[in-house]
């Protein structure tokens, strides 16, 4: 009878009276045996007080003598999920050597256990020795075995594996379940190999396994996420052919899929006629439902928390914030009730419009509806006290997330960094950078770029390049990082460094896209610096880019002026020519790099227009060749640009 109450208490997490009830067995003379220790130690194990439970566990070894019972297989299989399922990875590996020596280590049970333990861990090799160890035993593995096999490699995006397995898995005389399929869908389906995703279906199907909800909807929802928005359709269709239940998970995905293409109006229509219909609200007049109409458990397919959260999330993003109100008092009104990441959706929202004091009062709401702040919640409301420049606020909430055990991210930090630096506080922002570091978190390329900005800004030319130097290191060898310094270098008059950065871009056969080249030798030829300029132009010939011509120009006019006409004829020549060559490029990396001719400045000025002025300065021979170089451009654009 105590047994049965321990149990009880034990399943409905009340483990103070489960404590208490032993306490009192023990008073009365009722000794507890192995059965109330497991109940105990079972519970524990899963509200995660994994510490307490192997204290007990422990007692149970040493205290014989007290009259404790001995664990048995069953007390050590519970111990042993418990230090799996909460990483305690090596406490788990003792106990299985424990085990071994005193012979329980030998049911499919316990190898299951260790198994679902070492993948989830990560630790795949040790995991394939173990299967090995179990067959060599004569333990053969079932489909639990091999599906928590295949679900540990797709997990680690081992695909061809886990296909691997499956076969052997059909070799040994086990035949893969709908579990097995599924789990190998669900990890195509993560890495966005959608057609790959399909083929399973199709050969699940073959062999006769039929797929059931979470299949479909596992493959619905990455049919939406990947824009194939036919293909969903189509999806939705044979479901409602094979007479599977769509579920409130189904809708979601549509409304989700709606919300993403902008199509709002549709997703809130389905949320209504689901409250309505349930699932045939997928039924009613929209291009994705007419589809499932005669389906018996109705209550599968009502809106939840997520169904609004995902709503309110798109309204919120399209700017339609008022309806985005009105769909949180509905939900309300269905005694929905919103949580952490409903209040979230809002605190974004305000906060990327400014919207401080706003963001603060849903916050306020959220906390008096019993909704606990998350690192989201603290991201959103530094990014709003961050465009305000209130950084004294901001510590304040990065004090208060360390005293709740929150750990800032990357996101966190690089809003602040960016508040400080645009503050003027770059020293500040270095501190927060050598925190960064100190507690694990890598630096990316955006937290390197805001400060190389701010240094470059406040002229600290020597410290940004030795930063540069840094986030090289770390980030690698990214245009991102390049670019960005030779564009502070160049706006700080810095020529010299820019010059040899530029070099090492080429020499790296980095993308021209984000830097300023043009500019660049435009600024070199105005300071009397023709021969670094022309050495620029012949190593971007050299290195097989293909870039802007009217680059050309400057050092043109300035050998002119210098009056070196034979040198400024050479190079002219050697601009049409290459223009007139339209040569194909490197597929790995030149044509990502090519600017096609006629493409407009920003200020809506050709990059051809500067070459037609200086058409006057030209000989008689270079007219002839000009002209024929204009008629190639018109060709350009209308093949190009049409």
């Amino acid at each position: 009878m105590y047994n049965t109450l321990v149990s009880a208490f034990c399943r409905d997490e009340l483990n103070d009276e489960a404590e208490k009830l032993v306490e009192r067995m023990s008073e009365l003379g009722v000794l507890p045996d192995v059965v109330t220790f497991n109940s105990r130690i079972s519970a524990l194990c899963k509200a995660g007080k994994v510490h307490e439970a192997s204290r007990i566990f422990r007692d149970m070894q040493m205290d014989e003598a007290l009259g404790l019972p001995r664990p048995n297989v069953v007390t050590y299989n519970l111990m042993l999920k418990g230090f799996c399922k909460h990483g305690m990875i090596e406490d788990a590996r003792g106990l299985v050597d424990t085990m071994k020596k005193a012979g329980n280590f030998v049911s499919l049970k316990s190898y299951n256990i260790w198994l679902l333990g070492l993948l989830r861990n990560g630790e795949l090799l040790e995991a394939r020795l173990v299967l090995d160890e179990m067959t060599a035993k004569g333990i053969e593995p079932n489909a639990y075995t091999y599906n928590i096999m295949v679900d540990g490699l797709c997990r680690n995006h081992m695909l061809s594996d886990a296909r691997g397995l499956m076969h052997v898995m059909k070799s040994n005389g086990v035949f893969p379940d709908t579990v097995t399929y599924s789990t190998l869908l669900h990890g195509y389906c993560i890495k966005g190999k959608v057609s790959e995703a399909k083929h399973v279906l199709h050969e699940m199907i073959r062999n006769g396994c039929q797929p059931n909800t979470y299949t479909c909807n596992t493959l619905l929802h990455s049919l939406w996420k990947e824009g194939r928005t036919l293909e969903a359709e189509e999806m939705l269709q044979k479901m409602n052919e094979k007479c599977y239940q769509p579920d409130t998970v189904t809708c979601n995905i549509v409304v989700n899929g709606l919300s993403r293409n902008g199509e709002l109006d549709k997703a809130m229509e389905i949320v209504s006629e689901m409250w309505t219909n349930g699932p045939t609200s997928l039924d009613k007049g929209n291009t994705f439902a007419t589809l499932i109409n005669s389906i018996s458990n109705v209550s599968n397919c009502l809106p939840d928390g997520i169904t609004y959260t995902t709503l309110i999330n798109g309204l919120c993003k399209a700017g339609r914030l008022e309806e985005a109100k009105k769909k949180f008092i509905e939900m309300l009104a269905k005694n929905l009730h919103p949580d952490s990441v409903t209040y979230d959706t809002f605190i974004w929202s305000f906060s990327k419009q400014g919207k401080i004091s706003s963001a603060f009062r849903v916050l306020k709401d959220m906390e008096r509806n019993g909704c606990s702040k998350t690192l989201q919640t603290y991201n959103a409301l530094i990014l709003g006290l961050g465009s305000k420049k209130q950084i004294f606020e901001i510590y304040g909430l990065m004090d208060e997330m360390k005293e709740k055990g929150i750990n800032p991210d990357i996101f966190t930090y690089n809003n602040i960094i960016s508040c400080l630096c645009e503050g003027g506080k770059a020293n500040d922002a270095f501190t927060l950078l050598h925190e960064m570091l100190d507690k694990g978190i890598s630096p990316n390329i955006s937290s390197f770029k805001i400060l190389i900005k701010a240094l470059c800004k406040s002229s600290d030319f020597k410290v940004a390049c030795e930063l540069f130097e840094v986030a090289l290191s770390i980030c690698g060898h990214k245009e991102a990082l390049y670019s960005s310094l030779f564009n502070e270098l160049l706006g700080g008059g810095q020529l010299s460094e820019a010059k040899e950065l530029f070099e090492a871009s080429l020499d790296r056969y980095l993308t021209l896209k984000n830097f300023m080249y043009k500019d660049f030798i435009e600024r070199l030829c105005q300071d009397e610096r023709l021969a670094d300029a022309s050495s620029l132009l012949h190593k971007l010939i050299d290195k097989g880019y293909g870039f802007d011509h009217a680059s050309f120009m400057p050092v043109i006019d300035g050998l002119n002026k210098r009056g070196q006409k034979q040198k400024a004829d050479e190079l002219a020549k050697r601009m049409m020519e290459l223009a007139l060559e339209d040569r194909p490029v490197d597929r790995t990396y030149q044509n990502r790099n090519r600017v096609i001719p006629g493409k407009l400045h920003n200020d809506g000025g050709s990059d051809w227009k500067d070459i037609v002025n200086r058409y006057d300065h030209m000989g008689d021979e270079d007219h002839q060749l000009f002209l024929f170089f204009l008629d190639s451009v018109h060709i350009w654009k209308t093949r190009f640009l049409i």
